[in-house]
Formats: C-alpha cells, sequence, structure tokens
C-alpha cells in the first residue's frame, strides 16, 4: 500500500484477502503469476486508460507501457482507490468517456 494508508484499513483488507478459502486464493495468485500482459494488451482494443495511485506508479511502467495505454496518476488514497473514493472514482470514469 501506499505511504500514509490507514492502519484500520490496511487490517480490514488483510483480514478480507486471508479469508479467502483456498484454493481459489492460491489459482487467483498462479494466474497473475502466470498471465501475460504483453499477449493481453495485444488482444485489447485501444485505448486503454489505466488508473494508478500516484505512489505506486513506476518510471519503468511509465516506458514500458506508455505507449499502448494512458496511465493517469491518481490520489485517491491506496490500491483500493475505487472503495476509499468512490464519488471520485466515478468522476475519473466520467472524465475518460467524455474524452
Amino acid at each position: 500500500m501506499s505511504a500514509g494508508t490507514d492502519q484500520a484499513l490496511m487490517d480490514a483488507c488483510f483480514e478480507k484477502m486471508v479469508a479467502v478459502r483456498q484454493p481459489a486464493g492460491l489459482r487467483a495468485i498462479e494466474g497473475l503469476v502466470h498471465w501475460d500482459m504483453d499477449a493481453a494488451l495485444r488482444e485489447t482494443k485501444q485505448p486503454i486508460t489505466v488508473f494508478a495511485v500516484r505512489d505506486l506508479v513506476t518510471r519503468g511502467a511509465n516506458d514500458r507501457y506508455g505507449d499502448r495505454f494512458d496511465i493517469v496518476p491518481v490520489d485517491l488514497g491506496t490500491h483500493h482507490f475505487p472503495v476509499e473514493a468512490p464519488e471520485a472514482t466515478a468522476k475519473l470514469l466520467a472524465d475518460v468517456r467524455n474524452r
């Protein structure tokens, strides 16, 4: 999680994640490890907009994917910003749709 994340929120997220019954959680992680993002992007219709927590965006991500999708840094909280700030997230989505 990004710097300044509320400890209670981190604890709540952790409790939800460890509560996922197995092997479902394990299969999800295996799927992420084996997922080929480059292949997925080749098959995905453009344009793509990615909302990313500013503190988590890396130069490497911009260098590797900046020509394939629009990375929009957001300051709406943590990795879980759609839950933390649903109204602001809805505005982000509406702004992209209205471009």
